[in-house]
Formats: structure tokens, sequence, C-alpha cells
């Protein structure tokens, strides 16, 4: 039926037009014209779904968004509201695609309405907590945090994000919670390890150093080519007088491309 239209449109364009003899080349012309009309109709058809479902295009729309093409995902995602909308899945994902290109309002609004149709999802006050945060909005982004948390206790990227919110306004202690907490729920999670070793590096006394080469362990465990760990570890081990394991993973960052860690390894290695 599509095909059949198309003709109809594509032949109306010449009905008035006087007979005459077509080229070869020119015949050539009009089907390359034709088969790109039809190319066009058919990616929309694709595209928008055609008789897909308000969920189906939002699924379609986290596939554009993993791809980094979020202004395909909003497109996609305005259909699934237009389809449905009380879907807050949408509403949701168009935040986060909005958030993505800079349109920090825009995605606002998104988030809010999210909320406003699942209050129980804990996913929109996340999302909006990493925009306040973004925006240097710290009590209001703590306090989407924590609604997040409340509704979903056992997901470690909230205690995560929660813990680089502290992290940001100087509350060590706190962060250093969070990174464990993330880290308990999710032994697999380098950044939670990372994190939190960091921050006891950073705290520097010889017992959070202590703790740092436990995390950092972790670290090195899940991502073998972790030459900024690798560096950290040797410092600590310097700091206790160990320079045969310093020298060891100063060797490691060094061959990972650590320019730091050559530099040292220079200077403590001999």
């Amino acid at each position: 039926m599509l095909k059949d239209s198309l003709k109809k449109v594509f032949l109306a364009k010449f009905a008035n037009k006087p007979t005459r003899v077509l080229s070869y080349s020119y015949k050539i012309s009009l089907v390359m014209q034709f088969t790109k009309i039809f190319a066009y109709i058919l990616v929309l058809f694709i595209v928008f779904g055609c008789g897909a479902s308000s969920q189906e295009l939002v699924e379609k729309a986290r596939l554009a968004m993993k791809e980094q093409k979020f202004e395909e995902a909003i497109l996609l995602l305005n259909k699934a509201i237009d389809r449905n909308p009380q879907n807050a899945d949408a509403f949701n994902a168009r935040g986060v695609a909005l958030f993505e290109l800079g349109k920090y309002n825009d995605a606002m609004l998104d988030y809010k309405q999210a909320i406003e149709l699942a209050p129980k999802n804990y996913r929109p006050y996340f999302n909006r907590a990493e925009l306040y945060r973004n925006l240097k909005q710290w009590n209001e982004a703590l306090q989407d945090y924590n609604q997040a948390i409340a509704l979903a206790p056992q997901v470690a990227d909230l205690y995560l994000n929660r813990g680089v919110l502290y992290y940001q306004q100087g509350k060590l202690d706190l962060a250093m919670e969070d990174f464990k907490k993330a880290g308990n729920l999710a032994p697999n999670n380098k950044n939670a390890f990372l994190n939190l070793g960091n921050v006891l590096f950073e705290k520097g006394t010889d017992e959070t150093l202590k703790e740092a080469l436990e995390a950092y362990d972790k670290v090195i465990a899940l991502d073998a080519k972790a030459d900024k760990t690798h560096f950290n570890t040797a410092q600590i081990f310097l700091r206790f007088n160990n320079p045969e394991k310093a020298c060891l993973h100063l060797q490691k960052a060094s061959d990972l491309g650590n320019e730091d860690a050559k530099k040292l390894k220079q200077e403590v290695c001999k």
C-alpha cells in the first residue's frame, strides 16, 4: 500500500507534462530519486516504530542513548510520550538525554514529571540528584539521593554517587561510609573501591593508608591496568619504608604508561 501510494505521487509529478522520450541516464536519475524517497520513508517507519508501543519506543531510545545518539533518542521518546502521556519511564529517559545535551532546565521538568507519575521509582530521584550535583545545588542533591536510597536501599550506585557528593563537600568520613557500603553491595564495582582508596589515601594517616592498600588491592584485582592505583600503592609502600614492593608497583604503573611512575621509579628504584 505504501509503495503504491508513493508510485501514484511519483507519477502525478509528471502527469501534466508533454510526452517525450526519456534518455537512459534520465530514467536512471528518476529511479534513484524514487529509491531515495522510499528509503527515507522506510527509515521513518523504522525509527518511529509504526505500530510500536510507548514502552517499545522507550527501549529503542535507550539503545540510541547507549550509542550517544541523544537527539535521535529524544525523537523516539517524544513519540513514546505522545502515545502514552502516563509513561514515567519515557519522561525519565528523556530527562537523561536532555541532561547529556546540556539542556538542564528541560531535564529537570522531565524528572519532575516522572516523579509525579511514579513516586515509588527511585530512578528519577537519582537522575535529578545527579543534575543537582552537577549544578552544585548540594542540599537538593542530597535530598534526592536520600529519597532514592529510601526507595531502593540495595542499589550500590546510589551510595557510590552520594559518596561523591559528600566528597565534593569535603565530608570525607561520610564519603568513606558510602563507598564502603557500595563496595559491600557490589563487590565487583571497581569505582567503589577506587573512590574509597583515594579518600583514605588523601586522609594520609598510617591507619587510613593501610586501609587504602586493601581497597587498592581490590581495584587491581578487578582491573590490572589501573596504573594510577599502582602508582598510589607504590607511594604508600614508600611511606612504610618498603621500597621493594614500591618498585614492583612503580614498574607496573610505568609499563602501563604512567609518566609520574616512570619519574619516581628512576629516583627510588636502582
